[in-house]
């Protein structure tokens, strides 16, 4: 891996930190979070469509998230190789 690669991995990372770390980032996708939680558990028992479109709903906000923690933990294993431990 080259200067740029490593750079660009460390600048993506402490990116990603910021924004997991942020107040507003975390409360507004707690809310979300919670809107659609709501939104499932009051649908009717014929709204099994409207469910799956949520549910797919909460499932793409946890794996934008995971996204995050790759960008971090891909700049961890980068120190690691690095340092040989």
């Amino acid at each position: 891996m080259d200067e740029h690669e490593a750079g660009e991995i460390n600048r993506k990372a402490d990116q990603a930190t910021r924004l997991i770390n942020d107040d507003v980032f975390n409360e507004c996708f707690q809310n979300m979070n919670t809107q659609i939680l709501e939104q499932f558990i009051a649908s009717p028992p014929e709204a099994a469509e409207e469910r799956e479109r949520l549910y797919h709903m909460y499932k793409a906000g946890q794996l934008f998230v995971t996204q995050f923690a790759t960008m971090i933990n891909t700049r961890e294993m980068m120190l690691h190789s690095e340092t040989g431990e």
